[in-house]
């Protein structure tokens, strides 16, 4: 979500943040990663998280992450044969972790959960990682070392040396690079926080390209993470897929976007020098309590805040067909908690709609709103394949 209507960009000409190299267990076969949109932590999302937190009686401690696993209980077996699970943390994780209305934060908890649920790179590359200011993002970074999980787009410039990259780079015999960019700010950082911290700017054009330049020496194929865009628009602005045009003229192979909170068209093109760079406007929401619907204007679909896409990228060694993606149609589930002793509880989870749609005809449930969920996953996949149809971008269907 987005805290102020105009956007303050910030260029940071020297900062580079550290690059890393990954190994990981893949082989000549593939190396996989998933991609998530927003995980935004509402008072609602994180009500449902300790309302079923479980506690050892023994030790007294929680055996279940606070309560922050059963956001992902339905989603969860979508990552297990992901190497790595990128996702959007859009809030960062500050004592005393408390919050407010679109002032966002969390417990450590839930970055346990993260752990638990095979999410192991976070991007903080967002207009919410400031939500609890300097110290926030410094605590964060800290907590998230703490954990080893690994971050991307923002951090602190301790340590950090002038040859040193944003990225990381993931895999041992095929090495997969991703970088991350923002291009919304809600707050405008002072000349102190500059010295100290840095996040990354999408539209610092010459600084990316650098960027890119760089890190697509250590790599066989590069991902780009964008939280650009405006929020609720379904399609993504010219301004903004002429850039990512250059980027991907400039070496990127993929990009990845989020803010939106609902799902954008994905497009494919060749480059000048012969690659096939993929573009996924925007993955919508993964974890929020939004409840909008916003009317493509081209398509005619419904496009929901409660609608987002994994996409699954698998990276071969085939040298002709090297790589192809999985589109998995996802919803957030936002019901009332009826087994909650809160009035106004709710649960709140993502699951893949096909998923969803077997359990309930296994439970004999409302066959009526099974059909409401069969057209929801088509309109989306109409939406989502609005620009063309791609060979290398299949859906996954079989549970």
């Amino acid at each position: 979500m987005r805290l102020i209507s105009i956007a303050i960009p910030i260029i940071f000409i020297f900062v580079i943040s550290c690059f890393n190299t990954v190994e990981s267990k893949n082989n000549n076969t593939g190396l996989t990663v998933s991609f998530t949109g927003d995980v935004i932590m509402h008072g609602p999302v994180k009500s449902f998280a300790f309302r079923n937190n479980i506690i050892d009686i023994k030790t007294k401690r929680t055996i279940n992450n606070g309560g922050f696993d059963i956001l992902f209980e339905h989603i969860k077996p979508e990552f297990e044969n992901s190497d790595y699970v990128v996702t959007n943390m859009e809030f960062p994780v500050a004592p005393p972790f408390t919050s407010k209305p679109f002032i966002f934060n969390c417990t450590p908890a839930v970055l346990d959960a993260f752990v638990s649920n095979h999410i192991n790179i976070v991007t903080l590359a967002n207009n919410h990682i400031l939500d609890q200011q300097y110290e926030g993002l410094l605590s964060t970074i800290k907590i998230l070392e703490s954990k080893n999980i690994n971050y991307i787009g923002a951090g602190t410039l301790i340590n950090t040396t002038k040859d040193s990259i944003n990225g990381i780079v993931v895999g041992d015999s095929i090495k997969i690079g991703i970088i991350a960019y923002t291009g919304v700010f809600n707050y405008e950082l002072s000349r102190k926080l500059k010295k100290d911290i840095y996040i990354n700017d999408f539209y610092s054009i010459n600084k990316v390209l650098n960027d890119i330049a760089r890190i697509k020496q250590k790599c066989d194929f590069l991902v780009m993470v964008a939280h650009i865009g405006e929020e609720y628009k379904t399609q993504p602005a010219k301004k903004d897929r002429d850039i990512i045009h250059t980027y991907c003229e400039a070496g990127v192979d993929c990009v990845i976007g989020h803010h939106p909170h609902v799902i954008q068209p994905v497009e494919q093109f060749k480059t000048n020098d012969g690659r096939f760079c993929t573009i996924f406007y925007s993955l919508g929401n993964f974890i929020a309590n939004q409840s909008s619907v916003h009317i493509d204007a081209i398509s005619s679909v419904e496009c929901s805040t409660r609608e987002t896409i994994i996409v699954q990228l698998t990276v071969t060694k085939n040298t002709e067909n090297n790589h192809h993606y999985t589109v998995i149609p996802v919803m957030i589930i936002n019901i009332p908690d009826t087994e909650s002793k809160y009035k106004y509880g709710k649960r709140i989870q993502p699951i893949a709609i096909m998923q969803y749609i077997n359990l309930l005809k296994k439970e004999n449930n409302n066959s009526e709103y099974i059909n409401y969920l069969i057209n929801r996953k088509n309109e989306l996949i109409k939406h989502l394949f609005l620009y063309d149809n791609y060979q290398n971008i299949k859906i996954k269907d079989n549970y």
